[in-house]
């Protein structure tokens, strides 16, 4: 594919997301994605040892069906081909629509209905220190895997590559989960999220270094693969983040409200250096293929 189209296709699809912010769910590939490794779990019986392998196969299963997907605009004119690739790309990012829901859920203070709309802990029990914590979390998490990982897997293996990521992400969050019922049906799932996000969370540091040179030392941590960019806000903000049970990363005060606008702007700045990074790597690309 010539770079130029490549860009104008990134261009485009981050045009169509702030202005968008998401695809109607009914025609939205990764709500597809969603609902087809749920249709395998709703009806596979757990048979212990068979459920790593039927796990394996199901997640293979949308890692195909989203491959096919990416590959129809090759099969297109032109003109369409540009806007049916910008759409799966746009689709396959979340820029506004994650400012979005994290602007929600202080619209009118701190609001646990629209916090539990983004995370998957309990929000009940959560004081309000705590129910900041879980948006900044999400925040950071959303960054890798809702705009760097994304952006980057488009720029080194073009439309595949970021529609594939999306993929893996989603059945990760769907069933890699460590449950009786998941634990290993949803073992390879969890396994190739790991893999796919293993040098984007890492790499996120460094972006979110360029804000705060604190924010290196979330490689001293291995909360899981995306903690590092959970680490790494928690440093920039100078806040503690903390996930009851699970972890506590002391990086300072208790987080606010304030807090949660601030990690929404360093969610613009880094999502902007993002898309800069992925226009450089196309741009490169093409002046080595030439």
């Amino acid at each position: 594919m010539h770079s130029s189209l490549e860009i104008a296709i990134l261009l485009l699809a981050i045009i169509l997301d702030l202005i968008l912010a998401e695809p109607p769910s009914l025609i939205h590939p990764v709500v597809w994605f969603g609902k087809v490794i749920g249709f395998f779990d709703s009806r596979w019986k757990r048979r212990n040892l068979l459920d790593v392998a039927a796990g394996a196969f199901f997640t293979l299963a949308v890692i195909i069906f989203a491959l096919a997907l990416s590959r129809i605009p090759s099969l297109l004119f032109q003109p369409l081909y540009v806007v049916a690739s910008a759409y799966l790309l746009f689709s396959c990012i979340s820029i506004r629509s994650m400012v979005d829901h994290a602007k929600g859920t202080i619209s009118n203070g701190i609001n646990a209905e629209r916090v539990q709309m983004i995370v998957s802990r309990d929000t009940s029990r959560l004081n309000n220190h705590q129910l900041c914590s879980a948006v900044i979390e999400s925040v950071a998490e959303n960054f890798v895997d809702g705009v760097l990982a994304p952006l980057l897997y488009f720029s080194l293996f073009g439309l595949s590559g970021a529609v594939v990521y999306r993929a893996i992400n989603v059945c990760d969050a769907m069933i890699g989960y460590r449950t009786p019922s998941y634990e290993r049906f949803g073992k390879f799932a969890a396994r190739i999220d790991d893999v796919v996000n293993f040098i984007p969370a890492r790499f996120s540091v460094l972006l979110f270094a360029l804000l705060n040179p604190k924010a290196l030392k979330a490689y001293r941590y291995s909360i899981k693969l995306n903690g590092h960019a959970i680490v790494a806000m928690a440093h920039t903000l100078a806040v503690t983040l903390e996930k009851p049970g699970y972890y506590t990363v002391n990086a300072g005060r208790l987080p606010d409200r304030e807090d949660i606008e601030g990690a929404i702007s360093i969610y613009w700045k880094l999502s902007f250096i993002s898309v800069v990074i992925a226009a450089m790597i196309l741009g490169l690309r093409a002046w080595f293929l030439n």
